[in-house]
């Protein structure tokens, strides 16, 4: 695993992680992570990945991360909020992607970067070989509009950037209740209780964002699931959608299914749905991740079957 940093289309450091494939690379699997998270997490799926003869590339979103942690915008996003997120994904994937052949693409996104990715597929689908959603969900309807509105108020109150704990309840305080009796309050996370327990030790993970990231989370969340999204995904797109069958981002598989049957009614062509059963929010992370991460790795291969 090597680090890069690559500056954005508006002058700021990207850090990027690259792990590279034994031989020729394949292409580019480019990993969207997910918020309060970075991309060091993903190194034993990024590993997987890479031996499988992929070059894995995951950019650390604005606020997140070693550096955002360094300069104290941790939990915060730019100016431009999760617009200025996909240009950062743009700019990473096309470093890679250079020449008059460009590698294929495969765009892997987990729980915000999920949102993300499907906001990427709608914006560059036609570039994109296969894309794959681990950990995303539904509309959450009206109750977006709300939290989208108190955040707001947070905003006005007390500014972009300040922690809001109230928040920070109202998006993620009942992702536990399902889990009882809790162990801790991240018990939702995954079924490993030291992957837990590191994410509950790492000042990288356990933090509170600010009202104007939960605000652009929830416009994310909305702007991902709208029609105009949907109908913007191209039909000969193949999309796999691998979550926890109790992943409460997922409303426990409802969520899933509702996005699977809406990328179907806009006319995709191939839409699957794996859930994995008593699976939690990290699947990727679960104490089952070894299936998790080689069943991903096959549909991969056998949806864009690329050989070197």
């Amino acid at each position: 695993m090597d680090c890069i940093t690559l500056v954005a289309d508006d002058g700021a450091d990207l850090d990027v992680l690259v792990w590279e494939p034994p031989g020729e690379p394949r292409g580019v699997v480019q990993i969207v992570v997910g918020m309060c998270e970075y991309a060091a997490r993903y190194d034993e799926f990024a590993r997987r990945l890479a031996a499988d003869g992929w070059l894995v590339v995951a950019g650390e979103n604005r606020g997140e991360g070693p550096r955002a942690l360094a300069t104290g915008e941790l939990g915060q996003l730019p100016d431009r909020g999760f617009h200025q997120l996909l240009d950062d994904m743009s700019t990473v994937i096309d470093h890679f992607r250079t020449g008059p052949h460009p590698l294929p693409w495969v765009l892997v996104g987990h729980s915000m970067g999920s949102f993300l990715a499907r906001m990427m597929a709608a914006r560059r689908g036609r570039e994109i070989a296969a894309l794959v959603l681990v950990g995303t969900g539904g509309s959450l309807g009206p109750v977006e509009s709300v939290g989208i509105g108190i955040a707001e108020v947070e905003v006005a109150l007390g500014g972009e950037d300040r922690p809001s704990r109230l928040m920070n309840r109202l998006t993620f305080g009942t992702f536990n209740a399902g889990f009882r009796p809790a162990r801790t309050r991240f018990d939702w996370l995954s079924r490993d209780h030291a992957m837990v327990d590191r994410y509950l030790a790492d000042p990288l993970c356990n933090y509170i964002c600010s009202a104007g990231f939960y605000r652009e989370l929830l416009i994310l969340m909305r702007s991902a699931n709208s029609v105009d999204v949907l109908r913007a995904t191209p039909p000969q797109l193949p999309v796999g959608l691998f979550s926890g069958a109790a992943d409460p981002v997922g409303s426990a598989g409802r969520g899933v299914h509702q996005v699977a049957r809406r990328l179907r009614a806009s006319g995709v062509r191939r839409v699957d749905v794996v859930l994995y059963p008593q699976g939690r929010h990290e699947i990727l992370n679960d104490i089952n991740r070894g299936q998790v991460h080689d069943e991903i790795c096959r549909w991969i291969d056998e949806t864009v079957g690329v050989t070197v």
